[in-house]
């Protein structure tokens, strides 16, 4: 399957309640709603993939009004905003189905069609991690022209503190299912299961695509068919946190005072 031969949506599922820290994806983050820095690198990858003969459309979707609003007025001409139903916009909302509402309520509210959505692929970009360098969009992009018998691709890096996010990566870029989401088979994964493995990472949520055709059955990492992207540096920082909100401003400074240039919202 050729990603670029199908309909592409970028989706930013930016829900406004939150558990340990108050509205975070509306929290100003570096100058900008924290939301708007996945807005601005969802528009540099569809700029990126300009060349492609299908559609390409940029998606917020939210139940905060703030977001929203924001979505409208601001990015009036670029993003498509949908809002999200209660029932999508708790804690335990399945992302998977997040990006199927959105494809449903894109074909009702914005007048495109539904199974040219369905039959296409998405990419996902997470508002908790604002920190995207260009080169390694610029990367994701060319590794999506060549995705070759894959399909999904996910960024990972080394960073890790909790061992649900960490998975085996085999053959040097592929995503071993059978050592993912924190366990192998039925046994739980221990900090020594770590230590023999050498190709271990972590999957960071900063960039996921994948065929929405298979989301349902499948879910975000088929099974031997999930390729590894690397990130060049251990830039992203998935913010639950206010200690790790704080930590991502620290290191967005590092970045500007080292000249590594990153995708950061239009003023």
């Amino acid at each position: 399957m050729n990603v670029l031969n199908e309909n592409l949506v970028i989706v930013v599922p930016a829900r406004k309640n939150s558990k340990r820290l108050k509205d975070k994806n509306f929290k100003n983050f570096h100058g900008f709603p924290l939301v708007e820095w996945s807005l601005a690198a969802g528009l540099f990858l569809k700029q990126q993939l300009r060349d492609s003969k299908k559609k390409i459309s940029v998606i917020c979707s939210s139940d905060d009004d703030q977001i929203l609003g924001l979505v409208k007025t601001k990015y009036s001409s670029s993003v498509l905003s949908v809002q999200r139903c209660p029932e999508l916009s708790d804690d335990k909302a399945n992302l998977s189905d997040v990006i199927i509402d959105c494809i449903h309520k894109l074909s009702v509210e914005h007048m495109i069609g539904l199974d040219d959505y369905l039959g296409g692929s998405f990419i996902l970009l997470q508002p908790t991690s604002p920190i995207r360098l260009k080169t390694d969009l610029i990367k994701f992009c060319s590794q999506i022209r060549n995705l070759g018998e894959y399909l999904s691709l996910v960024s990972v890096n080394e960073r890790y503190n909790e061992l649900k996010d960490i998975y085996e990566v085999i053959n040097k870029n592929e995503v071993n299912s059978d050592f993912s989401i924190g366990q192998i088979g039925e046994r739980l994964l221990t900090w020594k299961d770590i230590e023999r493995t050498n190709n271990t990472a972590f999957v960071d949520g900063s960039l996921y695509l994948g065929f929405i055709s298979m989301l349902e059955e499948k879910g975000f990492m088929p099974e031997s068919k999930t390729l590894a992207f690397p990130l060049s540096v251990d830039c992203s920082i998935d913010i639950d946190t206010e200690e790790e909100f704080e930590s991502a401003l620290v290191l967005i400074k590092k970045l500007h005072d080292l000249g590594i240039e990153y995708v950061e919202p239009l003023v």
